[in-house]
Parts: structure tokens; sequence; C-alpha cells
């Protein structure tokens, strides 16, 4: 195959070692832009992303949060999943009677049993507590979690049986993202097969 003049021409500039061995006006230059326009800064500053990986019988919410590296490119910053059962119900896992986990009012020195807890509620026990249900509510609590780990949260009552009441809870502080961390670690102790399979193994 023959080429032209001119194609040969061209290719010669389009390899060119030094801009001196052609003519300005016929190299060609590509320009990378690292920076992010600021409109698209503002919008990525106050997103909250998502990431979602799927196992067998749950699914993992992964929180990103997208920040300017000095340079002003983008760097991914990821959370601690939220375990979410996958068989048919978008709701919390959930950890049954966890081990070294306790519920405490400490202006009335009283501790609770916890019968379970996910990210956002609980279940407990009243069976052998003197104690009127009531008097949990509206007042800061303490959960200790295992490795001397305390979170404040305020309980809000969902379902009271006989001894036994369910209630979601509201975090205070960072304490979300502590019991998110404790319930992550110990899902994926227990199911470390699975969490192998999305290279996320313990």
């Amino acid at each position: 195959m023959d080429f032209s003049t001119d194609e040969v021409n061209f290719f010669k500039q389009l390899f060119c070692e030094s801009p001196a061995e052609a003519k300005p006006a016929q190299c060609h230059t590509i320009t990378v832009q690292t920076q992010i326009p600021n409109g698209l800064v503002a919008i990525l500053n106050q997103s909250n992303l998502t990431l979602l990986a799927q196992g067998q019988d749950y699914k993992l919410w992964i929180p990103l949060q997208l920040e300017l590296d000095e340079f002003g490119g983008l760097r991914p910053n990821l959370g601690t999943p939220e375990v979410i059962d996958a068989n048919g119900r978008d709701r919390s896992w959930r950890v049954n009677m966890p081990l070294d986990v306790t519920l405490w009012d400490h202006a009335d020195k009283l501790q609770v049993n916890i019968l379970s807890l996910s990210s956002t509620g609980l279940m407990v026990s009243m069976q052998d507590v003197s104690y009127p249900t009531e008097s949990l509510f509206g007042k800061v609590l303490n959960l200790h979690l295992p490795n001397e780990i305390l979170v404040e949260l305020e309980l809000e009552p969902v379902r009271v049986d006989s001894h036994i009441f369910g209630a979601r809870f509201k975090c205070l502080g960072q304490g979300q993202d502590s019991i998110r961390k404790f319930l992550f670690n110990l899902h994926r102790s227990r199911n470390a097969n699975l969490y192998r399979d999305i290279g996320l193994e313990p």
C-alpha cells in the first residue's frame, strides 16, 4: 500500500521527537485536564453515594465520599459497609445475643440484656429487671461494644411484648459508624467464605 506525500508528512509530524522538527501550526497536541469544574465539585461534595456489593444472602451498602486531592483529582473514600438481608426485605442484618454487648443506664445503674442488635435498632429483655420499660426512653443510654467502645444513643419504642421490647435508636456523635463496624466485622468473621468471593475476607 502506497501513501501519498501528504500522508507521509502527516505521519512524520505525528511521531516527531520534538516540536522543532515540525511546523508549529501542524503539530497535534493533547491536553489532559485534572481539575474538576467548580460546579461539579460542589455537587460531588454534597452527594451521598453508595456502592452495592451483592452476596448470596446479603447485600453490602458501602458509603462513598469523593474528596479532592492536592492535584484537584477525585479520591474515593469508602465508609463502613452496612450489611443488609437480601431475602426479600431491605432490612439491616441483625445479630442475636451479641457477646460482650450491654446497654446501660448509668444514671440509675441499670444494665439491660440485649437479645438482638442491628445498626438501626435493638431488642432487649426486661425479664429480670424491676424497672419500668418507659424509663428507658427520653434519656441518653450507653451501649458498650467489645474493645471498650462506648456508644451513646436514645431509644424510640417500636414494639412491646411482655418483658421484651424492640426499639429504634438514634446515635449521638460517631456512634453509628462504631456499630456498623462491629456488625460488619462480626458478619465477615462468621461468613468468611462468602466474603472471599468479593475480596473482603477477614
